[in-house]
């Protein structure tokens, strides 16, 4: 019974696929369809499904791509669809004309939800209103009466809800206590037993019949088979067809047994995927990012190299400031899945942070041949008319997402910054806290708020927004940075530099970083320090003000050729607003500067790159 594992685990598969779809939950049925298709990449039939989870997302062109020249029959038909919703009725009707999967019968489907499925609604719909407890508790239950669940896992993550560890959440001890496990499993063994076993059965049985022949080697042994006769004595008909059947039937009992023990281990080893993809998830919802990342690299090659793991790992990467790593993913899982839309926004915004033009208006470009309704791909236009510092048009997009999906909670901090950058203050802390409504645990808008009462010199609320931003995702440098920033604003130099030291600890390549550390370190006169940090950062970052703040401690350390040299690396990486400030420098390097001069030039220096 070679195969049969295999062949039971698509059956489990694609029963929790059609359980999902029954009960609307798309996103479960996608999440289960990807697996399906990790595990058996060569049958159309798992292409099928999962090109049936994007279409009831309403992502029509990725229907369109997955099922591009497909000769299975239901496949045709959904394409067919698919072209239909993207206004290519052309192509709708060549692939109609074709069609051969036609049946006269109608099919009626009568869906009664069972209760895990209720309850996991119930918690989707408290959730939408703001009834966290309460959503809490029903994912919770919904769990431990079904685990295949996945989006009342991914929606407890999300809520940052205290959950059981996932190898206690998929684990196989909760079959026994589950009714609607074990009706699963009687489901699939009847399941199997129609569509798999009856091969390796009439194997079986035909290997039995040669080896009776052998035995008996009688012709009156064939004769035997067919001949009835009447048993007077008890009043009866014996026959040893009758016979045959009754072994026969032993023979099946027996293979119904080893079906259920195959597909309890087929369960016991999709818990062993779910639990591994559930541990990494988990903790990159709490950010606890290395630890999430070690995680995934325990899947198998065919499940770790999905579109949705290689975006997980992306975001990872880009939550802890690694935005190379971060589109280095990103790329893989846009190769890997041309059509991909889910998370494409944090990819445009890693694209924006490596100020890459573009690369970001080709993302734009691309997605907005997928769906240019789409809030993903709103966004990343939106992020390509920020970057060429063009607010008012970034606005209209992010608005737009908004109008589109208004529970997009990006979209809103996207557009608080763009108020923040157009000097609209009250109109961003507005966005901010819209998107905070929407997603307490969104910490970049927390991070919008520090950055705007910093703005406007409030410092303890700028902390205090900060550290609400930082308790979130302890993993991202740049927020302990932030924290030392608005201590070194009110002249507390210790606070601030423990902070400095601490975000080194994180990442420390950060140009950011290490340019604020060196900057305190010059107001603290720790020169040499400061040199220290600069003379690592010039490696990293050919950056005029680096340069320029390593003229000036030179200056006043008495070198006078590295302050010239030093100052004439600046001149090559100048931005025009700065070019009178290199001058003055260079005309005073003859000249002996105090501590007082270094601080007042270097504080006003710094207030032309690397803000926040």
């Amino acid at each position: 019974m070679e195969d049969i594992s295999d062949k039971i685990l698509f059956i489990l598969l694609k029963e929790i696929i059609n359980i999902s779809f029954q009960a609307q939950l798309y996103t479960n049925a996608h999440f289960f369809s990807e697996r399906l298709c990790a595990y058996f990449p060569y049958s159309q039939e798992a292409k099928y499904y999962l090109a049936k989870s994007y279409f009831y997302r309403e992502q029509y062109y990725a229907t369109k791509e997955i099922l591009l020249n497909t000769n299975h029959e239901p496949s045709k038909y959904l394409l067919a669809q698919a072209y239909m919703k993207l206004n290519d009725f052309h192509s709708a009707s060549h692939i109609l004309e074709t069609f051969d999967y036609v049946t006269d019968q109608i099919q009626t489907l009568s869906i009664i939800p069972n209760k895990a499925v209720v309850l996991c609604l119930k918690g989707i719909s408290y959730k939408k209103d703001n009834q966290i407890n309460k959503a809490i508790e029903c994912f919770n239950e919904s769990l431990q009466y079904f685990p295949f669940l996945w989006t009342s896992f991914e929606s407890l993550c999300k809520l940052g809800a205290e959950i059981e560890a996932p190898s206690e959440i998929f684990n196989l001890e909760k079959v026994e206590e589950s009714h609607i496990m074990k009706h699963l499993i009687e489901i699939i063994v009847k399941q199997a037993i129609k569509d798999v076993i009856p091969i390796s059965m009439k194997q079986a049985l035909s290997v039995s019949t040669v080896l009776e022949e052998k035995a008996h080697n009688k012709s009156t042994s064939k004769i035997k088979k067919k001949f009835t006769y009447k048993s007077k004595k008890h009043g009866r008909e014996s026959t040893t067809e009758s016979s045959n059947k009754m072994n026969e039937n032993v023979e099946i009992q027996d293979v119904a047994k080893h079906c259920k023990d195959t597909v309890i281990s087929c369960i016991g080893k999709l818990f062993d995927l779910l639990t591994v993809l559930g541990m990494g998830y988990m903790e990159l919802t709490q950010y606890k990012l290395k630890r999430s990342l070690k995680d995934f690299q325990n899947l198998s090659s065919e499940q770790f190299n999905t579109g949705k793991v290689l975006s997980w790992v992306a975001i990872a990467n880009f939550e802890m400031a690694n935005y190379k790593e971060g589109e280095l993913f990103f790329q893989k899982a846009r190769k890997l899945e041309p059509y991909l839309l889910d998370n494409m926004e944090m990819y445009s915004i890693t694209l924006w942070h490596l100020k890459k033009e573009v690369e970001l208006s080709y993302l734009a470009h691309l997605l907005t041949m997928i769906d240019r309704k789409a809030p993903q791909t709103l966004c990343s236009v939106g992020n390509c008319f920020s970057l060429k510092q063009d607010h008012d048009s970034a606005l209209k997009c992010f608005k737009r997402a908004i109008q589109v999906d208004p529970n997009f909670h990006y979209a809103y901090t996207l557009a608080g910054h763009e108020y923040l950058a157009n000097e609209d203050l009250e109109k961003a802390e507005n966005y901010f806290r819209q998107a905070i409504r929407l997603n307490v645990r969104h910490y970049n808008a927390w991070y919008g708020l520090g950055y705007l009462f910093y703005r406007q010199e409030k410092y303890q609320l700028a902390e205090f927004h900060y550290r609400k931003a930082q308790k979130i995702n302890q993993g991202n440098p740049l927020l302990t940075c932030y924290i030392g920033m608005v201590f070194q604003k009110m002249n507390k130099y210790q606070e601030a530099l423990g902070m400095y030291n601490l975000a080194q600890e994180i990442a420390k390549d950060n140009p950011l970083i290490r340019f604020r550390k060196a900057h305190l370190l010059t107001i603290m006169q720790r020169y040499k320090e400061a040199l220290d940090q600069l003379l690592y950062l010039k490696d990293i970052i050919q950056e005029c003000n680096v340069f320029f703040l390593m003229g000036k401690i030179y200056a006043k350390l008495g070198d006078t050729q590295n302050a010239l040299l030093a100052y004439t690396q600046a001149q090559d990486y100048l931005k025009p607003k700065s070019s009178n400030m290199v001058k003055e420098a260079i005309d005073q390097v003859y000249e002996p500067q105090t501590a007082d001069d270094i601080f007042a030039s270097v504080s006003n220096d710094f207030k032309i790159f690397l803000d926040p």
